[in-house]
């Protein structure tokens, strides 16, 4: 081994002060909480898991199914319990294997519950495990300290957590490298714009140097920011520009929940467990911990593994997010691709409409579906959003009708949206039969409509103005009133 990789491999494993890697286990146990308080109260369970009557899982694991009400209601409350845990050091390693397994089962039972940060708490959760993040300011220490006799962490914990931020970011921004982004600057137009209505601000919020500074200044901030906070003489600079990002987009948009508050706390690893460690204490306790007799995961027999490990798991990180380049088309119209790439908030459907038809052309029948009674309004938006969804809906319904006597049925859509601002169109071709498309992932383009509409997408203006009154007008119960 040369005398240069020799040195990174200590460094890599160097015993470093835990008080910092503890401080991010509390910051992140409380947001963890926070969500899963949120599910509680959106009812999660039954609106969400056990409700529906069709689910729409990932290629490859149907397989994986919801328990019972009970079961679930269990599940999810044993995350917040966790959570609680996870933040107070509390049978720790047990906690935090717990909350990986149950919210990665939770996020993986149905498409419809995506979002990015719920990915990222995943990895968060996955790389905390490996991690001895109970060995200061934990109830373990107090509770078993005659065992935990090492006090230090290994420098790798601190720089895999810090390499996982930079990485969302640097992909975010990547992703932002598209036509519409940089040319159209949507969505982000029409993110300003709903954003502004009604605001004694709209004018200045949808100006023209408003709108370049939200487009320019995202693509940019993406791509450096991680550089910029890992180099410690850019790092004061940078920390603001933390600040403004992130808030701007918790009021810019309304479901991405505690992401901009986890990247935030997330900065605190941008600086050294040594400078952490002299914020709390003096220069000697800083260096606690770095020279201990006795190490743990430490021990040089573990080295190997664990460099193996993370290893393996930066070069899924790096290229994972990379897949949709594979395909062709435009990953963020197919969204064949798209998730657990960081491609975030690139690609907005307007839904002006979306419905459904059972037909039987031979009995001359065209009968309206009532979405309510089978999916909820979240699966019911990814029908407009995820090609796949649509069509797992349409095959469901076609076995459902065939369950109800109707035979010789066609199920199609008249879904109406708006794709990054652009005219309103039908999703799919209103004749088309979607209970008999079989969605080929490595040919997108063989049945995903195309992403510039022909004549078959076009939509009567008529429709779109009677669908625009039915909106502002109430019903006859409410005018009666």
């Amino acid at each position: 081994m040369s005398r240069s990789l020799s040195q990174w491999w200590e460094h890599l494993h160097a015993h470093t002060d835990a008080r910092a890697l503890a401080v991010f286990r509390m910051l992140v146990g409380g947001l963890f909480f926070y969500e899963i308080g949120f599910y509680l109260n959106i009812n999660l369970v039954d609106m969400g898991l056990v409700g529906p009557k069709l689910l729409f899982p990932y290629e490859g694991l149907e397989w994986i199914r919801p328990m019972g009400k009970g079961s679930m209601d269990f599940i999810l409350g044993g995350l917040g319990i966790a959570a609680l845990m996870i933040a107070a050091g509390l049978l720790y390693r047990f906690a935090i294997a717990y909350f990986l397994v149950a919210y990665l089962y939770i996020l993986l039972l149905d498409r419809a519950n995506f979002n990015n940060h719920f990915y990222l708490f995943v990895l968060v959760s996955f790389l905390l495990c490996l991690s001895p993040a109970n060995r200061a300011w934990s109830i373990d220490r107090l509770l078993f300290k005659k065992r935990m006799r090492v006090e230090g962490a290994p420098r790798w914990c601190w720089l895999i957590l810090r390499a996982q931020i930079v990485i969302v970011y640097f992909y975010g921004g990547i992703a932002k490298l598209n036509a519409d982004w940089l040319g159209r600057m949507e969505p982000m137009r029409s993110a300003l714009d709903a954003a502004a209505r009604g605001n004694a601000m709209e004018d200045f919020l949808t100006s023209t140097p408003i709108l370049w500074l939200f487009t320019y200044g995202g693509v940019l901030f993406d791509l450096f920011i991680g550089p910029l906070l890992w180099w410690k003489r850019t790092r004061m600079y940078a920390l603001p520009l933390v600040i403004f990002f992130n808030v701007a987009n918790h009021f810019l948009f309304d479901d991405i929940g505690v992401f901009p508050f986890f990247m935030m706390a997330a900065t605190i690893l941008f600086f050294d467990p040594e400078e952490i460690a002299r914020f709390f204490g003096d220069k000697k306790d800083a260096g606690r911990g770095r020279k201990q007799e006795t190490p743990t995961v430490e021990d040089r027999r573990w080295r190997p593994l664990v460099t193996s490990v993370l290893a393996v798991y930066l070069a899924f990180q790096l290229l994972f997010p990379l897949r949709w380049v594979l395909l062709p088309g435009d990953v963020d119209w197919s969204t064949i691709g798209q998730r657990f790439s960081w491609r975030m908030k690139i690609s907005t459907r307007n839904p002006q409409q979306i419905a459904f038809f059972v037909r039987d052309d031979d009995a001359g029948i065209k009968r309206p579906i009532e979405l309510t009674r089978f999916i909820n309004n979240v699966q019911t938006g990814l029908t407009a959003y995820d090609p796949r969804a649509t069509i797992r809906f349409a095959r469901w319904m076609k076995e459902e009708m065939h369950r109800r006597g109707m035979k010789k049925v066609r199920v199609t859509s008249e879904t109406i949206i708006s794709h990054n601002g652009r005219p309103f169109r039908y999703y799919f071709a209103p004749e088309e039969d979607l209970s008999v498309i079989d969605p080929d992932l490595a040919h997108p383009e063989r049945w995903v409509p195309p992403a510039e509409a022909g004549p078959e997408h076009a939509v009567d203006p008529k429709v779109l103005f009677e669908i625009e009154r039915r909106k502002t007008v109430p019903p006859p119960r409410q005018q009666r009133r």
